[in-house]
């Protein structure tokens, strides 16, 4: 019975060890991340209308300019979400004069604008602290904040962002890892503990035998004797 005891505890540890791996990535996966579909074209030609991309969960801590973010704020878009790029946070000044956007006095270098900065008002903007001031990369086609100027100069407050797209996939990737290697293991305890079961009846069943077999050849004796 040694080595089905063997093959069974062997399936219990495997077994154990790819359900909590998948609990983990499971409960990491839940509250750390989220896949939507892009809604519009205003991040043209990064994102378009259709396209499912994956973004982190963030509550607006710890953004970056060039931050491509996913907010929703009652007063903007009928409280749909809205994916976007963030360009000025907290005092920032930004200054467009028709055709060069100019951030904290440099002139800021788009490369992912879909046709240049499109027509557009000027404007000059200083960014709130604890505010954002986002536009899209269809600008063209995007309404933004430069839609919203006479609202806090356009801005939005940082704790309207549900998440930022993910541009390193290593951290989607690691937790597809995790995934798989829990479902793997998982499945490998559940072979091992049938393998133990599988052994120990066949044991069981050769004991049995011998143990039937034994008892015709003793009775078998005493007739003779």
């Amino acid at each position: 019975m040694r080595a089905g005891r063997g093959l069974t505890v062997t399936g219990w540890v495997l077994g154990g060890l790819g359900v909590v791996l998948l609990a983990v990535a499971s409960l990491w996966g839940f509250r750390g991340y989220e896949s939507v579909s892009v809604t519009s074209d205003a991040m043209v030609p990064a994102y378009a209308k259709g396209d499912r991309v994956a973004i982190e969960k963030n509550d607006g801590g710890g953004l970056h300019h060039g931050d491509v973010v996913l907010y929703r704020t009652p007063a903007r878009y009928d409280g749909a979400d809205a994916l976007q790029r963030v360009i000025g946070l907290g005092g920032d000044h930004l200054v467009f004069d028709g055709e060069q956007l100019v951030l904290n006095g440099e002139p800021l270098d788009e490369p992912y604008l879909a046709d240049g900065e499109g027509l557009s008002d000027a404007y000059d903007v200083v960014v709130p602290p604890g505010r954002m001031f986002t536009l899209g990369d269809n600008r063209a086609e995007a309404t933004d904040s430069r839609h919203f100027l006479t609202d806090q100069a356009g801005t939005l407050p940082v704790k309207a962002v549900r998440g930022r797209i993910i541009d390193n996939p290593a951290m989607p990737l690691l937790l597809a890892t995790s995934v798989l290697a829990g479902t793997l293991l998982a499945l490998a305890g559940a072979g091992f503990g049938l393998a133990g079961r599988v052994v120990r009846r066949r044991r069981l069943a050769a004991m049995t035998r011998y143990g039937q077999s034994s008892s015709r050849t003793q009775s078998r004796l005493s007739v003779r004797r």
